[in-house]
């Protein structure tokens, strides 16, 4: 399962359609191409020093004679990237006004949004927008013998 972030715009009522949901896990595309990952996802200032660093990692793999420190740096910097990119989006759309209300486990981007909205809806006290139907997960863990098989994380686990 995933985390998803879900961050409602300025002055927006809570759910809303523009709404961004961000799920938290690794980018595979910032680590292939870091610098255009980040232009693409609007963080011109982190695009603008990675791009200084890649500057300094060639430098120092061709100039420097350095191309284990250069190879390293740029490496690091993609895998830097890829695993913290997303945590840095979120934190761009906060400083520009949006709101993070929510943060909800799930395997899909649009269920995480259906379940936001369902408790929203809920903590309001009012119905649910008609456009707007919740798809709660259906996991339920599996018994055998009289014992709840299931997981937490990766680790499996047994109770009485």
């Amino acid at each position: 399962m995933t985390a998803y972030l879900v961050l409602a715009s300025p002055g927006a009522q809570i759910p809303d359609e523009r709404s961004v949901v961000i799920a938290d896990r690794f980018a595979p595309w910032a680590l292939i191409a870091p610098v255009i990952w980040l232009l693409f996802n609007r963080l011109w200032i982190e695009a603008f020093a990675a791009f200084l660093v890649m500057v300094v990692a060639a430098y120092l793999a061709g100039s420097a004679g350095q191309p284990a420190l250069g190879i390293g740096l740029d490496m690091a910097l993609s895998l830097i990237t890829a695993l913290e990119g997303r945590n840095w989006r979120a934190a761009a759309l906060q400083r520009r006004g949006w709101r993070l209300v929510d943060v909800i486990e799930t395997d899909d981007a649009e269920v995480a949004f259906e379940i936001h909205a369902a408790q929203a809806a809920a903590d309001q006290g009012s119905a649910m927008p008609a456009s707007v139907k919740p798809a709660l997960p259906s996991w339920k863990p599996a018994r055998q013998a009289g014992r709840e098989t299931g997981s937490i994380g990766l680790v499996p686990v047994e109770r009485n």
